[in-house]
């Protein structure tokens, strides 16, 4: 009977996840590539190796580890082999992470795109990470078009969680906690090109509204066509920089510059309609006075405001 026992406590203990030996297990990642940054759809792709050493046999880091921020596309590339007295295993991984931006300062924005690892089994009183950081780094062939990198950090903490996941044998008190890997790569726009390419139309419709100042009210059509023109411009520019933006409940900076130039558009349709009504009421000379000082006016507000805007 005592026989039969020790057989079947054998079996569950095999059959348990094993910790490692060596609580303490080093980690680290080489970034290779990052084939694509979403904005729309909040996430990018990752192309990256990720390695641990540990003390003892029974632990597979390899089929246990996880994302925290991403989904898994595919592991390939395995090795697995002792160093001395350490165990030691590899894979190459391609991942999409999930990325809320912050859009605030777009397109002049700034961004830190993250890999978050986590064993999917073992809390942090079974294993905490150390990094290896003489190792962990990123290609100096890394390239993602559109940004630059900044720098690169990683380190390991614990990550808690409002819930034991009804596993009973964690503590009782809605809590878990795990350690993880954090490796956080900087990026930022290049200069002003971006801001550029994206607001050009608006800088075009806004100019074009203004011309209406230096047309006579009795040419009353053109005047007219220049601001309603410009609106239609605006309007499509506006559209098509939502599309390329997720939803957002924040006020971004480019919501800011499309109110200001839509903004100063229909002031000059306003300037136009009191200047067509100041000619028909035979005040001419008023309505020039007015016209020399908005065509003045106009592009220093405008100017200034972009400058606080910008800021």
């Amino acid at each position: 009977m005592k026989a039969l026992l020790v057989v079947l406590l054998l079996g569950l203990a095999s059959s348990a996840t094993a910790a490692p030996t060596n609580k303490n297990v080093i980690i680290g990642t080489y970034l290779n590539n990052i084939p694509s940054v979403d904005i729309k759809n909040s996430q990018f792709t990752v192309d990256f190796y990720v390695w641990f050493r540990w003390e003892g046999d029974d632990w597979k880091p390899l089929e246990t580890f996880e994302l925290a921020n991403g989904r898994i596309t595919s592991k390939t590339g395995f090795v697995k082999k002792k160093l001395g007295t350490q165990n030691y295993a590899l894979c190459r991984v391609l991942a999409t992470m999930t990325k809320f931006w912050d859009m605030r300062r777009f397109p002049l924005d700034n961004h830190t795109l993250t890999l978050e690892i986590e064993d999917a089994e073992l809390d942090d009183r079974s294993l905490a990470w150390d990094v290896d950081a003489d190792n962990t780094g990123h290609s100096p062939e890394l390239e993602i078009p559109g940004w630059i990198i900044k720098h690169t950090q990683s380190k390991a903490a614990p990550h808690h969680y409002r819930t034991n996941y009804g596993d009973t044998s964690l503590p009782s008190n809605q809590q878990s906690s795990y350690s993880r890997y954090v490796y956080a790569l900087d990026v930022a726009r290049p200069g002003y090109g971006r801001f550029l390419r994206v607001f050009f139309g608006l800088f075009v419709a806004v100019l074009i509204s203004w011309c209406a100042f230096f047309v006579r009210p009795k040419e009353s059509s053109p005047r007219v066509s220049l601001g309603i023109g410009a609106t239609f411009a605006a309007a499509a520019v506006t559209v098509a920089i939502n599309n390329s933006l997720p939803d957002t409940n924040s006020v971004t900076m480019a919501d800011k510059l499309v109110m200001l130039t839509l903004g100063m558009i229909v002031a000059s349709v306003f300037v136009t309609i009191t200047a067509l009504w100041l000619f028909a009421v035979e005040k001419d000379a008023t309505r020039k006075r007015m016209d020399r000082l908005c065509s003045i006016l106009f592009p220093v507000a405008y100017s200034v405001l972009l400058l606080l805007i910008l800021r």
